[in-house]
């Protein structure tokens, strides 16, 4: 759509570099649903740089531009930010009147009117409010509601996201701080601390009884409240966790995210999408780097500044919360960044009307750039929004509501019969209500409970903050592994540096499975002041790798850490491999072989494996020795899989070896390689001698077969009555070594599993809990059809005709994607000639036609069977 030129009567201190070309950085906007109009108001040069905006009862617009956003040298222009006044005199839906209310604030990341006169800014280190006293279109007076004190001055990830509570309380978020420690005190004196976890917080219009109702956030910078009370945030930042969220929030809601735990994809105690227990999921992914957040009818509108749209987000209750399919309103190009969004008082039950800022450039400094938009939406044309009612709450929210009040009347049984509800927001509420009475609960009491009930009392009374000396060696001791995970977490969380002796002994026991393994690394980083560290600390993995005091599984766990693979992607041309940290060698892998411990002597092949170039002739020795495991020569011939050429000689040998689970994987290696006549008649000889590997011959003699009469990818009931056929029991340590393989499902290449893989799908450690393997299959046959949209590629096309996939992870002026090799390329948006969302998931499909039937079952069998931690 066209926008009409601006005629401005009236303009005050208007700055230099702002008087740039603006066709240089058309919008070029699109309304892409029925009734859905968008009309500029105003641009630059009489705006630049817009964070915050809200329209009063008059009609007149307030914005602020920010002229100190990392501000570079060279800017010319006012020298702190400055209150905008907009004004359409002749109600043309045009600004005529520009003035200045107040100029004087720096960092300033939103702005909303409140009662009185009084106009609110969250500043990146107080909220304050201003007022004009005098009647002279200037304010005059300043008071602070909220002052933050940090380290950190980070200007966007500070305080941010002003709303109103009907109860009229004023809502507001801060970000992860850099995880620095903070401060934030309100009018009364009352005080609330913490570190790398954000949180959104309450205060009344006066900042008195200062309260965080919630935390777990990266930067919430989008804030607003229902007319039922009902609070939503817009994540405006994933760092290596994409996406971007939009969230229900709740009293006492943990939404997962913590900055002291670094920035890598994955750390035992951080979860983006209610992964961990007690920790809240997303409503659905907002596009990228949202910045606002509004309600409207059953719905929210959620702009996206790096993904250049508007998206209407319809609200469908999912037990005590919602889930939604977002519908896309308006569409730009990569200058139409849309931002913060007020509604505009005097709209009518026929059509509503937003204003909305748009940032234009991509560019984090301050620029010079901004534009003013009105959107208006005609409720008799558009269908797609629904119902304008607010729905009441389900019962399930009802009862979630009444546990966090304080005031149920429920037996403790009941309670933690909900805190173990599949609905995480019943459960965090039913946690938060059992936390209320922990302090009653003695230690011989709880240990007398079952399981269950015990990992629900380590999160009560860790929730509670009582004694931990009272209770964190008891579950440290107790013998269900998810209560001593949970106690970890409670150790590492509260940095309670009195542990470590015991997180130390804890890293000795030979119980140990990896998901403890790791929470204990994590634990011990953080009570030796490195939390940051996550899962890798290389000097103390190596330590316990070469400690032959610590029993062999111990330094197994040690061993899957320690190599790692850049973030970083190589050199055009160039295939990533594992980096084994200085100090491990291949002589010192060949000393954990002679160990003799099959669990430590796994760890080494599969670490060999990492880098087959490398260890190629470790890997073929174990691979051709009769004195090792079946196991061992199996894991070994994988790790040989992706070199199959230079060893086609030994696999043809060892496709004749009595033990099934060798003869196999050397057949399974063969299949991704052209044979010869006499080797194909080589192994032609063995199809009588070895009937039950039938299947894996003549997969290796023609591997085009797996595709000929087979079911439709989109038949899964056929696929499930083919591999209910098959008569062998299925082998979910075969299933292992395909996930892993190099040439054949390569599963790994994508996905995490049990520490090992990569992070470019979902992590599918946990994928057994959900026993549902018609669900499972059918994801495997159609990978696109039920692609989360936190996983869908993005395909970037440079100006010179090269292309680029991969899961979008940050875009500025810069885009940043992560590749399939689960590692980062990062572009100059100049570069950039376009960027498409693709429909097509990363794994590929008709994988099961690259399988047999045999061997599909053993995958399954191996992600069911929640064998993550071998």
């Amino acid at each position: 759509m066209k926008y009409p030129a601006l005629c401005f009567l009236v303009f005050s201190s208007l700055f230099a570099n702002s008087t740039l070309p603006a066709a240089e950085r058309e919008p070029q906007v699109k309304t892409l649903q029925p009734g859905v109009q968008l009309t500029l108001v105003a641009e630059h040069a009489e705006l630049a740089t817009p964070t915050g905006v809200d329209v009063d009862e008059q009609g007149r617009i307030w914005v602020v531009a920010t002229h100190t956003h990392f501000r570079p040298d060279d800017y010319v222009g006012p020298e702190h930010d400055e209150i905008l006044i907009f004004s359409d005199l002749n109600k043309e839906g045009r600004a005529q009147k520009r003035q200045v209310f107040y100029n004087a604030t720096d960092a300033t990341m939103d702005l909303e009117l409140g009662l009185d006169g009084w106009v609110y800014l969250a500043e990146r280190d107080r909220i304050l409010r201003i007022k004009d006293t005098n009647g002279d279109g200037k304010a005059d007076v300043e008071e602070n509601i909220a002052v933050l004190k940090s380290e950190a001055d980070y200007p966007h990830n500070g305080l941010e996201g002003l709303a109103w509570d009907p109860n009229g309380d004023l809502v507001f978020a801060l970000g992860e701080n850099y995880a620095k420690p903070w401060s934030l005190t309100g009018t009364d004196g009352v005080a609330v601390k913490g570190a790398g976890e954000g949180g959104v917080f309450r205060c009344t219009a006066d900042g008195k009884k200062l309260k965080r109702i919630a935390e777990g956030f990266w930067n919430p910078f989008g804030i607003c409240v229902r007319a039922d009370g009902e609070i939503f945030a817009a994540e405006n930042d994933p760092g290596e966790r994409p996406p971007c969220r939009v969230l229900h929030i709740i009293e006492g809601g943990d939404y997962g995210y913590e900055r002291s735990y670094g920035s890598e994809a994955h750390h035992p105690f951080v979860s983006w999408n209610g992964e961990l227990r007690g920790t809240l999921p997303m409503i659905h992914p907002s596009g990228e780097a949202p910045c606002g957040i509004l309600p409207l009818g059953r719905g929210l509108l959620v702009p996206s500044w790096s993904d250049h749209r508007i998206d209407f987000y319809p609200l469908t209750p999912q037990g005590a919360s919602f889930t939604s399919k977002p519908i896309t309103l308006v569409k730009g190009s990569r200058y139409f960044r849309p931002s913060c969004i007020a509604a505009d008082p005097a709209s009518t039950k026929q059509k509503r009307v937003f204003y909305l800022c748009d940032w234009v450039d991509g560019r984090y400094q301050a620029h010079g750039y901004g534009r003013l938009w009105k959107l208006e939406i005609d409720l008799k044309k558009a269908t797609w929004v629904g119902k304008m009612n607010l729905e009441p709450p389900t019962k399930q929210a009802q009862l979630a509501a009444l546990l966090r009040s304080g005031k149920s009347k429920h037996t403790r049984k009941e309670l933690f019969q909900f805190a173990q509800d599949q609905d995480p927001f019943l459960a965090q509420s039913a946690l938060q209500a059992l936390s209320r009475n922990a302090s009653r609960w003695t230690p011989q009491e709880v240990a007398a409970w079952s399981a269950a009930d015990r990992i629900q009392a380590v999160m009560a009374l860790k929730l509670a903050e009582a004694d931990p000396e009272k209770w964190v060696p008891m579950f440290l001791a107790d013998k269900n592994p998810d209560v001593q995970f949970e106690t970890l977490r409670w150790i590492s969380d509260f940095n309670l540096k009195a542990f470590l002796p015991l997180v130390e002994a804890k890293l000795s026991n030979s119980d140990l499975d990896y998901k403890r393994f790791e929470a204990a690394i994590a634990t011990w980083n953080t009570l030796q002041g490195k939390p940051e560290a996550g899962i890798r600390n290389p000097e103390l993995l190596l330590a316990k790798v070469q400690d032959m005091n610590s029993a062999p599984r111990i330094r197994a766990y040690a061993l899957r850490l320690l190599p790692t693979q850049s973030l970083s992607a190589p050199k055009e041309g160039n295939q990533p491999v594992k980096k084994f940290p200085k100090g491990l060698t291949l002589e010192m892998l060949r000393q954990l072989l002679d160990v003799n411990d099959e669990t430590l002597s796994l760890e080494v092949v599969r670490t060999l494996a990492g880098n087959p170039v490398a260890a190629r002739k470790i890997l073929a020795g174990i691979a051709a020795d009769a004195q090792q495991s079946e196991t061992l020569r199996a894991e070994a011939i994988a790790g040989l899989a992706t070199l199959a050429e230079q060893n086609t000689d030994l696999l043809l040998q060892l496709s004749g070896a009595k033990q099934p689970a060798v003869r196999e994987e050397a057949l399974r290696a063969l299949r991704s390689i052209t044979l010869t006549p006499p080797q194909q008649q080589s192994l032609k000889s063995l199809a009588g001698k070895y009937p039950d590997s039938a299947d894996l011959l003549a997969a290796a003699l023609n591997p085009k077969s797996l595709s000929e009469g087979r079911p439709a990818l989109t038949d899964t009931n056929a696929w499930i009555k083919a591999l209910e056929t098959v008569k062998e029991p299925a082998d979910p340590e075969s299933g292992r070594r395909i996930f892993h393989h190099g040439r054949v499902a390569n599963c790994a290449h994508c996905h995490r599993h049990g520490g090992r893989g990569n992070v470019v799908g979902p992590d599918l450690s946990s994928l057994g809990d959900k026993q549902d393997r018609v669900w499972l299959l059918k994801s495997i046959l159609e990978p696109s059809l039920e692609m989360a949209p936190e996983y869908q590629p993005r395909t970037i096309i440079l100006n010179d005709g090269r292309t680029f996939t991969g899961i979008r992870l940050r875009s500025y002026v810069k885009e940043t994607i992560r590749d399939a090799h689960g590692q980062n390329r990062t572009f100059d948006r100049s570069d950039v000639e376009m960027m498409v969302e693709s429909p097509i998931s990363f794994m590929p499909s008709g994988l099961v036609n690259s399988l047999t039937d045999r061997e599909i079952k053993d995958l399954l069998a191996f992600l069911e069977s929640g064998a993550s931690q071998k």
